[in-house]
């Protein structure tokens, strides 16, 4: 296989139609990129400087085109990326003003946490005795500077979340291989909700895809032809069963009862939890959880302070975001006409992942530990309020 240029990441949800990860991992397509993020070429300049035909060219735009990565220019027929792609250059110019946002960042954190863990204790699973070392990680990485995070800076109108692409709503961003990475950055946060259940897993990719938790299984079964309704009521079952053990251990025999699910099927989910870790036996009859699960009321607490913490942060970040826009304005996506708002989402990934790398490392909060697949990542579930 070619080693990658680029490292592409993206945030949000691309659905089917257009895959961008599949569609720009060619590295043929790569070059093509990197050659006109330096400027705007036409097909004939792009096959003279890749060694291509001008036919090979054309049908990699066409699908770069449709899926919305690159942009014609009508005036005088070149093309130009359409996403920010940060070569090692502009990440050299970016690298001051990341690390002032990190400690910005870091001190935030640290200035809120004794707020955070005093909010933890108020939690169901953890006033029942349970303790679990990843809950600060999962509401100040996850919560707070991930999910929150995106939505505090976009409702400041300082990142764009998402935009509309074919095929989905997400922001694909690329930086070129030699510099800044997020591959093993503790930003990948992974969910999905099946009725009241919204199922999590958040911190640093396995070696291999998929994380053997949840949602990816769920994603597995559907890339294997089930059904999404056949999905959708497997795991309201599994979110059932992890709801049941919330207050208290439960036998099996209680908790058949109490889900009204017959011994073999019961058995079956018990033992994919146990496997992956979302359950435990603490006797031969006898279950524990093994995540944090969070009751509504309890991400409602957790949910309010994580806001609180970015507030101050996005403040932070406004008495800045005139230097922010000068050093932007000399990078290639700058030039590319992409819009601050929209490179600010990867730029502010970078920032965050390494402001928990931070943490971590001075103990301020613990990593998560490394699961069955190698990944080291929190898996948590999220009971939503009935609707």
């Amino acid at each position: 296989m070619s080693e990658r240029l680029i490292e592409f990441v993206m945030c949000g949800s691309a659905g089917e139609k257009c895959n961008p990860y599949e569609l720009t991992s060619p590295v043929e397509r790569q070059k093509l990129l990197l050659l006109i993020n330096t400027r705007p070429l036409s097909i004939e300049d792009i096959a003279k400087r890749l060694g291509l035909t001008v036919e090979e060219v054309a049908n990699n735009l066409k699908e770069l085109l449709r899926c919305g990565l690159v942009e014609k220019e009508k005036e005088d027929e070149t093309y130009r990326p359409a996403i920010a792609i940060f070569t090692i250059e502009d990440q050299k110019m970016l690298m001051p003003l990341i690390n002032e946002l990190v400690s910005d960042t870091v001190e935030a954190v640290k200035h809120w946490l004794p707020k955070i863990r005093e909010t933890l204790n108020s939690i169901t699973v953890v006033r029942r005795g349970l303790r679990f070392p990843d809950l600060e990680y999962i509401v100040v990485g996850a919560l707070a500077l991930d999910y929150e995070g995106l939505e505090v800076l976009s409702g400041e109108g300082l990142v764009v979340k998402s935009k509309k692409m074919p095929g989905g709503n997400y922001v694909f961003a690329g930086f070129e291989k030699g510099l800044i990475s997020l591959r093993n950055a503790s930003v990948w946060g992974h969910s999905d909700t099946f009725g009241r259940y919204w199922f999590n897993t958040h911190g640093r990719l396995p070696p291999r895809w998929p994380r053997l938790a949840f949602p990816d299984l769920a994603w597995l079964w559907y890339g294997q032809g089930v059904g999404l309704d056949t999905i959708a009521s497997k795991m309201v079952e599994i979110g059932r069963i992890l709801e049941a053990l919330v207050e208290k251990d439960l036998s099996f025999k209680d908790l058949r009862e109490k889900l009204g699910v017959d011994s073999l099927t019961l058995a079956i989910d018990l033992s994919l939890l146990l496997t992956i870790k979302y359950v435990e036996p603490m006797s031969r009859n006898t279950w524990r959880l093994a995540i944090p699960v969070f009751m509504p009321e309890d991400y409602e607490v957790v949910r309010s302070v994580a806001r609180a913490m970015l507030k101050d942060i996005a403040n932070k970040l406004k008495t800045k975001m005139n230097r922010v826009r000068e050093v932007y304005a000399k990078t290639s996506p700058a030039k590319n006409g992409v819009p601050l708002e929209e490179a600010f989402n990867p730029i502010y990934h970078i920032v965050f992942g390494q402001a928990l790398d931070k943490l971590i490392a001075k103990g301020d909060i613990t990593e998560p530990v490394e699961r069955i697949d190698g990944g080291r990542y929190s898996a948590f579930l999220i009971i939503l309020p009935n609707r």
